[in-house]
């Protein structure tokens, strides 16, 4: 998969934040079962720099288990220094190890730990049956439809809960518009089918295709929009955006020589404060048909991953 760098993970954590659909975090904290323990244990996939975590421990009662998974080990090294700082901050207790937290927040204690996983080629190796929930962020958009099918035929075994969110969902609306707005999101949608690492990539199709055969596989699914609202106040970043768009753009044949002018119309508009941009973005929650009452956790499998 296509790595994304701290920096740019640490600039949009604000607006995934505010972007999240607050009712259905509520109801997939709501369907988390505890083990015998107490514990509650979720699977972080392709977790980056642990925000997904930052964002649901709060919102998960009680005591917690979280295996935050990726192959970046860049990302996994800064994993602990960026949730210790979210921690401290919070004026909890923290205890910081290589790849590994433990926060008492006074009321709940949370384990976070940090695994090196190829999710590409090992999914089926990760035992999700050996969690009470899954999660993920930002990542659904990057992988191929046969990843998914793979993705959702382990759900299916495990029963867990599964909550993906800021999937990308193909919309992106400029402000104010410009007549190349269409020739040049279509590039951009084209581009992001292009190969991450897990197959031809589904891009903007992503997030109905899980939809339906979570569906069909007797999981009851909903989904909500999670757009990115970016105003003039975020400069540096619809700048990066908007270059990004038009290079893509200027390196597609259907799009060609339009792109160099809507660049310069965009960066015009930038400068004078009156350029937004508003990301198309879904969240889907998706629980198992069968209640967990009474199932125990298995935790052999989970132990060999550490």
């Amino acid at each position: 998969m296509s790595g994304f760098d701290a920096e740019w993970l640490r600039r949009r954590e604000p607006l995934d934040r505010a972007a999240r659909a607050d009712a259905l975090e509520r109801d997939f904290a709501a369907a988390i079962r505890a083990g015998p323990d107490g514990v509650r244990r979720v699977v972080d996939l392709a977790s980056g720099s642990g925000a997904n975590f930052r964002v649901l421990a709060p919102r998960i009662a009680g005591d917690q288990d979280w295996l935050l998974v990726d192959h970046d080990p860049r990302l996994l090294d800064e994993q602990p220094h960026e949730i210790e700082r979210w921690a401290r901050g919070a004026g909890w207790r923290v205890d910081t190890g290589a790849r590994e937290c433990r926060i008492d927040t006074g009321r709940a204690r949370w384990r976070v730990r940090g695994l090196a996983f190829d999710l590409a080629d090992r999914l089926e190796d990760l035992p999700l049956e050996s969690f009470d929930a899954v999660t993920t962020a930002a990542f659904l958009d990057l992988v191929s439809g046969a990843w998914v099918e793979r993705l959702c035929a382990c759900l299916a075994r495990a029963a867990r809960p599964l909550l993906a969110v800021l999937t990308v969902d193909g919309r992106r609306a400029w402000s104010p518009a410009d007549a190349a707005d269409p020739a040049v999101l279509a590039a951009f949608v084209r581009h992001q089918r292009g190969d991450k690492g897990f197959g031809p990539a589904l891009g903007a199709a992503a997030i109905a295709q899980i939809a339906q055969r979570l569906a069909a596989l007797g999981f009851d699914v909903r989904r909500a929009h999670s757009d990115w609202r970016i105003g003039p106040h975020d400069h540096g970043l619809l700048a990066s955006m908007l270059d990004e768009a038009a290079t893509i753009a200027g390196g597609d044949d259907d799009v060609g020589a339009d792109a160099a002018r809507w660049r310069e119309t965009r960066r015009a508009q930038l400068a004078q404060g009156r350029l937004s941009l508003e990301v198309g973005h879904e969240d889907l929650l998706a629980l198992p048909a069968r209640a967990r009452a009474g199932d125990a956790v298995v935790d052999q499998n989970a132990a060999a991953l550490d």
